[in-house]
C-alpha cells in the first residue's frame, strides 16, 4: 500500500513544486552580508568594478588638454583662440612650393652669414678676410669663419615699411607678435607703437640715411640730454642697425663708429652690423624675382629680399606709393610729410610686391588690420 501524505503536512514530500521566493532571497542577503562584513575587513580588496559600455565618439573626441581647459578652475587657462585663427588664415594664404622658389632665387644673392656681420668684427675681417671672395686670406679655400652673424632662422617675420599708410592701421599687435620684426632706415617707432608696433629686431639703413644720423649725432655730442633726445630717441627700438652699404666706403665706416660711439655713450642694447658685401651690388636678385632690374631698388624692397632667405612666411606693412587710399590722403611717412624719393620706382614695386602676395608668397597688408587677421 503507497504512503500518501496528509494534505496541508510540510515535513515530507518526495517531489518538490516551485522554489519558496522568500526562502532564495534569504539566503542571497545572508551571503550579501557576509560579503560586505569580510570587505570590511580587508581594506586592501578591490572594490568591484563597473563597466560602462560607451559607443566611440570618433568625430567629437577633444585632446586632454582642451577638455581640462574648459572644465579644470585651476588649468593655467591661456587665450590662443585669437592666434590659432588667425594662423589658420594665414597659413591658408601661403604657398610653400612658390616660397621655396623665391628662396631658390634670393639665397643665390643673399646670405645672413655673409651680409649680416656683428659691426664689432669689422677690423678682425678685414685683417683676415677677402670681402669679394668671403675667405680667408691666408687659406683661400677656406670660408672666412672668423666673423659672426647674429641672425637665425625664422618662423614668421614682418617687413614694416615706413608708409603713412600705416597712420590709424591699428597693425602694431599684428606686428608684434611675429617672430622677427625688420625695418628700413630708423624711424620713430614708440610713438606710434598702435600702429607700427614697438618690437624691432633688424633695422636695414642706407648710406644717406647713416650720414644725416651720424651728422646731427655729433651735432649734439656734449650737449644735454634733452638736446640730444631727438636723435637718441632712435636708438629706444632699433634691434641691430645694419648699413648695407658699408663694407665699400671710408665714409659709411665713419658715419658707423659716429652711431656705434653714441649707442655706448648713452648706454643703448642697440648692436650694429655691416655686411662682407654690399647689398646694392645684388640688384639682379629683382629680375629674376620680377623680371626687371632697377637701378635704385628701395631699401624696404632690399628687406623684403634678403628677410625671405631666413624667414619661412613674411608679412609686409607700409608699403603704398598711392597718394590717395580710400579718398584720404596717404602722406609718404607716417611720421612726417616729406615728398618720396625720385630715385626709386615705387609703383613698379608695389606692383612686384603685390604680384608676389598674389602668388601667395608673401602676405601683403595694406588699410586697417582686422582683430581676427593673424600674424
Amino acid at each position: 500500500m503507497a504512503y500518501r501524505p496528509v494534505r496541508g503536512s510540510t515535513m515530507f514530500r518526495p517531489r518538490m513544486g516551485r522554489p519558496v521566493p522568500l526562502f532564495h532571497a534569504l539566503i542571497l542577503f545572508g551571503i550579501g552580508l557576509i560579503a560586505f562584513y569580510i570587505y570590511q575587513q580587508d581594506p586592501e580588496l578591490p572594490p568591484p568594478r563597473v563597466v560602462i559600455h560607451r559607443e566611440p565618439d570618433v568625430f567629437n573626441r577633444r585632446p586632454l588638454k582642451a577638455i581640462l581647459k574648459h572644465h579644470h578652475p585651476h588649468y593655467p587657462r591661456v587665450n590662443h583662440s585669437f592666434l590659432s585663427k588667425a594662423r589658420t588664415k594665414r597659413d591658408l594664404h601661403y604657398n610653400v612650393t612658390r616660397i621655396r622658389k623665391m628662396q631658390n632665387i634670393t639665397r643665390k644673392y643673399f646670405d645672413p652669414k655673409r651680409h649680416i656681420i656683428y659691426y664689432s668684427d669689422l677690423d678682425v675681417f678685414i685683417e683676415k678676410c677677402d670681402y669679394q671672395t668671403f675667405t680667408l686670406r691666408d687659406s683661400p679655400k677656406s670660408p672666412c669663419n672668423v666673423v659672426h652673424t647674429p641672425i637665425k632662422h625664422y618662423r614668421t617675420c614682418a617687413v614694416v615699411g615706413n608708409g603713412g599708410i600705416l597712420l590709424e592701421s591699428n597693425c602694431g599687435a599684428e606686428i608684434d607678435s611675429h617672430d622677427f620684426v625688420i625695418r628700413p632706415n630708423l624711424p620713430p617707432v614708440l610713438k606710434y607703437r598702435t600702429d607700427v608696433g614697438s618690437r624691432t629686431n633688424l633695422t636695414l639703413v642706407n648710406g644717406r640715411r647713416l650720414t644725416k644720423i651720424s651728422l646731427g649725432l655729433q651735432s649734439v655730442f656734449g650737449k644735454s640730454l634733452e638736446t640730444a633726445m631727438p636723435w637718441i630717441q632712435l636708438f629706444d627700438s632699433p634691434g641691430m642697425i645694419f648699413c648695407y652699404s658699408l663694407i665699400f666706403s671710408k665714409k659709411r665706416q665713419a658715419d658707423m663708429r659716429v652711431v656705434n660711439t653714441a649707442i655706448k655713450m648713452y648706454n643703448k642694447t642697440t648692436i650694429t652690423a655691416f655686411p662682407s658685401a654690399s647689398l646694392v651690388d645684388s640688384n639682379r636678385v629683382y629680375k629674376e624675382l620680377a623680371g626687371k632690374e632697377w637701378d635704385y631698388p628701395s631699401t624696404g624692397l632690399n628687406a623684403v629680399a634678403l628677410a625671405s632667405t631666413f624667414c619661412d612666411k613674411i608679412s609686409i606693412y607700409g608699403f603704398y606709393p598711392m597718394p590717395m587710399y580710400q579718398s584720404k590722403r596717404v602722406f609718404y611717412h607716417y611720421y612726417d610729410k616729406h615728398t618720396p624719393s625720385g630715385s626709386h620706382d615705387f609703383d613698379g614695386e608695389f606692383a612686384t610686391l603685390q604680384q608676389l602676395d598674389a602668388d601667395g608668397i608673401i602676405r601683403h597688408v595694406v588699410g586697417k588690420c582686422k582683430p581676427d587677421v593673424p600674424t
